[in-house]
């Protein structure tokens, strides 16, 4: 195990740029050789559907990807049975065990929608900060609840109608904005420099099970139903988020690419490299399995661990409701060049 480990250690260094330490943490994190016909659901896998985030992770390939990314290019417009074909010939699969197993938390997410406008219209409305003048990354600035104290915090990019809306879009960190003059795309620029605090927490913490328990669609009616509570609740997550408008394609993941529904995966970067294909083994809320190929193209503040995975699902109401209930256990391998 250690040699392989090892080894596995050395592929991921050359890939990503991460530090030893990062990757080679003893008991903490370890990878074993495997062979595709371990991977179950494999040959079952439309791969074909998972191209667009392996071509957008490839225009970011460095070290060890280039020469499978080279090749990949050619393979865009085959058929599954080929590309599937040439994933075999050209990546070994290595299974991840993380203090002593091989399963681990899977969650999901999805990109928020909301009601707003580009002015003020109501006096209910709720602003949609950029990033506050002077802002760097890392600046530890005012919690939660004093920056929805402060009037003009920060440059104000539009208005939410729902407050509950725009939370829930702060904790998903990006999502897409109807108003009457159409549609404003809404990306992750920033945060204040303070501890994000589950909302399902802080609810447990006062006491408060919503009918439904605690998926997100659960507590999402629970706080519409009550708003005069909703507000202080949602105080008690010090985190503010800061975004920016997006044109063109979105959601933007932190690996720099837009992610792909279905198949792209935010992970603890301190143990998988972004872009690095995994093959995934979990079930949807629904119990039904769900083994497919993703991509490692997103973190988040509560993803952390070598085997934690929150699966995107993309937009919409559908999205909304899967990710909200996904809370699944699962494994996966990573993908690695021979």
């Amino acid at each position: 195990m250690h040699k392989i480990l090892m080894a596995s250690a050395g592929i991921l260094l050359l890939l990503s740029g991460c530090s030893s330490h990062d990757l080679s943490k003893g008991r903490a994190f370890s990878l074993s050789e495997r062979s595709f016909s371990d991977l179950k659901g494999w040959e079952d896998d439309n791969i074909r559907e998972a191209m667009p985030a392996l071509i957008r992770s490839c225009h970011k390939a460095t070290g060890g990807w280039r020469s499978f990314c080279q090749g990949l290019q050619g393979y865009r417009f085959s058929s599954t049975a080929k590309i599937r074909s040439y994933l075999e010939d050209n990546l070994q699969p290595y299974a991840v065990t993380a203090y002593g197993t091989e399963n681990g938390k899977i969650t999901g997410y999805y990109e928020a929608e909301l009601t707003g406008t580009r002015t003020q219209v109501r006096e209910t409305q709720v602003p949609v900060y950029g990033v506050p003048r002077g802002y760097r990354n890392g600046d530890k600035l005012e919690t939660r609840e004093d920056i929805e104290d402060t009037e003009n915090y920060a440059p104000i990019i539009a208005w939410a109608d729902d407050p509950v809306e725009l939370f829930i879009l702060h904790i998903q960190g990006s999502g897409r904005m109807q108003t009457p003059d159409g549609e404003i795309k809404l990306g992750y620029a920033g945060n204040n420099g303070r501890t994000f605090k589950a909302l399902s927490q802080i609810l447990r913490d006062e006491g408060i099970k919503p009918s439904g328990g605690y998926s997100m669609p659960a507590m999402k009616k629970w706080l519409q139903d009550n708003p005069k509570k909703a507000r202080r609740l949602m105080a008690e997550n010090p985190r503010y988020i800061f975004f920016k408008e997006v044109q063109g394609d979105s959601p933007y993941g932190s690996a720099g690419v837009v992610l792909t529904p279905k198949r792209s995966v935010a992970v603890d970067k301190n143990y998988i490299p972004m872009h690095t294909p995994l093959w995934l083994e979990t079930k949807t809320p629904s119990g039904e399995k769900l083994n497919q190929l993703v991509v490692a193209q997103d973190v988040g503040n509560a993803i952390t661990g070598g085997i934690r995975a929150d699966f995107f699902w993309g937009h919409g109401e559908e999205a909304f409701n899967n990710a909200g209930r996904m809370n699944s256990r699962g494994k996966y391998y990573l993908l690695l060049p021979k």
